[in-house]
């Protein structure tokens, strides 16, 4: 079963990295568009967007690959019972839950600043122009359309399914049946083991069938019958 988990993670992540670069070329797309749109945006504007849609892409898409084949190489020798499998399978379910519990918290923390900073007045920034008065802005983010909904909507999706199912596999093999199946007892010695002296022999249950049996005294010949 756990195999088959971290194959349906691993394909799942696959499947977010194609999304996430889907998104990518589209949101280039629509960069292009309101560029068109609005003549007089600032180059730096643009050229700022573009590579925050390609850092913002590889930011996604780089730690998904590496979960995704993180994932896919372990499922094997996890079905093979190696152990050593099964401690990197752990080191990926808790990297996972640590790296969830780090954006709540950090998403909590910056609730604050949200609060403090929201207000009517406009956001300034260089030469006095606002973020909100941006033409480009405006252009860029009502076209980019539903895809970009929807891309974001699909990695909370996979990112919450993917930590379910890598829960799932650290459980299962966390289990006590499954400890034992990737950690053997050693067998029991046949013989206790004395220390600083030679190695004991089995005893037979009969000794004596060990020694020499005497010799039964010679029984004479009966006489002859007479006649």
């Amino acid at each position: 079963m756990a195999f088959w988990l971290q194959l349906a993670g691993a394909a799942l992540l696959l499947g977010f990295v194609g999304v996430a670069i889907a998104h990518a070329v589209h949101f280039d797309g629509a960069i292009d568009r309101a560029a068109a749109l609005v003549p007089d945006a600032d180059p730096g504007e643009v050229s700022d967007e573009r590579t925050s849609n390609v850092v913002g892409t590889l930011f996604v898409g780089v730690p998904a690959l590496l979960l995704a084949g993180w994932l896919a190489v372990t499922a094997r020798p996890v079905l093979r019972g190696s152990n050593i499998a099964r401690i990197f399978v752990f080191v990926a379910g808790g990297g996972q839950l640590l790296l969830a519990a780090t954006q709540a918290c950090g998403g909590f923390l910056l609730l604050p600043l949200a609060f403090a900073f929201s207000g009517d007045e406009d956001v300034i920034v260089d030469d006095g122009v606002s973020w909100e008065e941006s033409g480009f802005q405006d252009a860029l983010y009502n076209s980019s359309g539903l895809f970009t909904e929807v891309f974001f909507l699909s990695g909370f999706a996979v990112a919450l399914l993917v930590l379910t199912l890598s829960g799932a596999v650290v459980l299962l093999l966390a289990l006590p049946p499954a400890s034992r199946y990737f950690v053997p007892r050693a067998a029991a010695p046949a013989w206790p083991a004395f220390p600083g002296g030679p190695m004991p022999y089995v005893i037979c249950p009969d000794p004596s069938a060990h020694f020499p049996k005497p010799l039964s005294p010679a029984v004479p010949p009966p006489p002859p019958e007479e006649a």
